[in-house]
This record gives structure tokens, sequence and C-alpha cells, in this order.
């Protein structure tokens, strides 16, 4: 195996292990409380490590977010993955929202305990700006699937902005830690909820 290869490796196991330490942190203490210390030590690196890697904690916090909302560290925009492409090839809007609606659960599933934490460190700056940012891309998104969705067979003359207003709150960390988290819903019904709520509004009236 080359040694740049080696290196690489090396780098992307460091930083699975920084996320996966500072989500761990961020999410059972809160972002204010957890310092670059306690992350590195729960990663078992150097705090320069940290610093290298991310540039400041608000930078390990934006990436554990971006971690959570797609699975994985691979540089792909969320808009450009697979599943993404392969919406507009489904054959119909109700299987174009099966199809995304299994994709967008299981995300905003794993990334409402890191959005818990962000929301409840506002009163920083940084994650203020962070959080204000991660709204406007969640709701580009929100309106990106919805145009994709309404452009499918069977799709019915809806307003894109209703549609992607309806998915930005449904599928909202925000909906999901209220129902779940605190009411108490089991996640299937969470889920269930989601879609029959979308599905209302992709039926041709």
């Amino acid at each position: 195996m080359p040694p740049q290869t080696k290196t690489r490796r090396r780098g992307a196991a460091t930083r699975e292990r920084i996320i996966a330490a500072a989500t761990t942190l961020f999410s059972r203490d809160g972002y204010l409380t957890t310092t670059m210390g306690n992350i590195a030590a729960e990663a078992g690196v150097a705090v320069q490590t940290l610093y290298l890697a991310y540039g400041s904690k608000v930078g390990i916090l934006s990436a554990a977010h971006d971690v959570a909302i797609v699975g994985d560290e691979d540089p792909v925009p969320l808009l450009e993955r697979d599943w993404v492409q392969q919406l507009s090839d489904t054959a119909s809007v109700t299987a174009g929202w099966e199809h995304t609606l299994e994709q967008l659960w299981r995300s905003t599933a794993r990334v409402a305990p890191i959005y818990t934490a962000i929301a409840s460190a506002a009163a920083d700056p940084d994650v203020a700006e962070l959080n204000a940012t991660l709204r406007q891309q969640r709701h580009r998104f929100s309106q990106a699937i919805a145009e994709l969705l309404l452009d499918l067979p069977g799709a019915p003359d809806a307003d894109v902005g209703r549609v992607a207003d309806v998915l930005y709150a449904t599928l909202s960390a925000e909906t999901y830690t209220l129902l779940v988290t605190e009411c108490g819903w089991p996640v299937e019904q969470w889920r269930q909820w989601v879609h029959d709520v979308v599905v209302l509004e992709l039926i041709a009236h």
C-alpha cells in the first residue's frame, strides 16, 4: 500500500474518532460544557489534532452535524447523493416520496441529538451563525426535493413552496425531538405521521 494511502486512511480514521467523540459529548453534555480537551481525551488524540483537522470547536460541531445528516464523511453534497439523483427516475410521485422518506427519516433521527445541542448553545454567536446557516441550507434542500417530487408522474398542480415548507417542518430535528424524545412516540409512529402529512400534499385534488 502506498504511503500516501496509509496516511489518508489514518487521517480518516482519526477524523471518525473525533466526530464520534464530539457527537457523544455534545449530545450528552451540551456544546458549551464540552471542551476541546474533553473531545481530545474521548477521541484519544492531542488537542492540537482537533485544531488541525477542524479549526475550532464550532468547526467540529458543524462537521458532526454534517456527518449525522449524510451518515458518512464523504465530501459529496446531499443533493448530489445517489439517492437524490435516482429520485427523478421513480415511476410516480408517491413512489418518489417513499424513496425520499426512506432516506430522510434516518437522517433526521441521526441528526436530532446534535441539532438539539446546536439549538441549546445558540447564545454563542458562532453557534447562532451556524444554526442560521443550517436552517437556510435545510430549507433550500426542502425546496429542491419538492421540485423533484412535483415533477414526477401523478404529481398534483401544487404550490412548490408549500410542499417545501411542509417537508421542512415535518422532517425537522425539532419535530422529531418534540414527538419522539419528549412525547414518547415510537420512531415508526413518527415516520408514519411524516409520511401521511406529506402524502396529503402530493395527492391531486
